[in-house]
């Protein structure tokens, strides 16, 4: 299971205009990992529980801003078919009504994730950053179609399972998290674990850590309170590129 640690703060929105910006902000975020058109999405739950705030399509993750967050309620399957939402917004709200636990889902297709969606090699525990997925990675493997029915989706969320990963098969994966910076240091660690696994391959036999260690390195390395830091640092990281481009 995930984290059961105390937050230090709540990073559950309390409204919809804090909801829109750590969307906005997630999403610029995500967007870092490499260009994914207009395809991939973030969300956040609301402190609620029964709300979520979901980008819109048509724009891709670095130009979200909070204007281009929409609102979905869990109880009322009509806010899903509104023209901006995603196809694949089920995706979503059935990993949210599965797991009462997730504040925060990503659907995106960065580049050595989606590779490892299209084999069926696994990902090894060879660095600290493997040990996030200690509990495993879901796949999703009943077609390589887009996932646009509610039962596709419920399928998702039941290869997912309590981890924080799930592969589409031939298509891309799935990250959540406790809140919106859990999701994000999946997918960031996902891909950094991978590209450093891909070296060691070329390098010469891979030498992975036991999964009993890596269940020891998890709680050390992977606190709660680590995760603000990390999120300041994207944030500072995305001011500093928007100034390189003159924004």
């Amino acid at each position: 299971m995930m984290s059961q640690q105390t937050p230090i703060k709540s990073w559950l929105p309390s409204d919809r205009q804090e909801a829109a910006k750590l969307v906005a902000l997630g999403s610029q975020i995500v967007s870092t990992l490499g260009e994914d058109l207009t395809l991939g999405h973030v969300s956040v739950r609301h402190e609620c529980g029964n709300l979520i705030s979901i980008k819109r399509k048509g724009i891709s993750l670095c130009e979200v801003t909070a204007k281009d967050v929409l609102i979905v309620d869990l109880n009322d399957p009509e806010t899903l078919r509104v023209p901006e939402m995603h196809l694949e917004a089920m995706i979503h709200t059935e990993i949210y009504r599965a797991r009462p636990e997730v504040g925060s889902v990503i659907h995106s297709h960065p580049m050595y994730s989606t590779a490892l969606s299209s084999t069926s090699a696994n990902l090894e525990f060879l660095t600290h950053d493997s040990v996030l997925f200690h509990e495993g990675i879901g796949r999703y493997n009943d077609s390589a179609h887009l996932i646009m029915t509610v039962s596709q989706a419920q399928r998702v969320a039941e290869v997912l399972g309590q981890g924080r990963s799930v592969l589409l098969q031939n298509h891309g994966v799935v990250f959540v998290g406790e809140d919106i910076r859990w999701a994000i240091l999946s997918a960031i660690t996902l891909e950094r674990a991978l590209k450093l696994q891909v070296i060691a391959g070329q390098l010469g036999k891979l030498k992975p850590i036991s999964l009993a260690e890596a269940k020891k390195i998890f709680p050390v390395k992977y606190q709660d309170k680590f995760l603000t830091e990390y999120w300041d640092r994207w944030v500072r990281e995305l001011g500093v590129h928007t100034e390189s481009q003159g924004v």
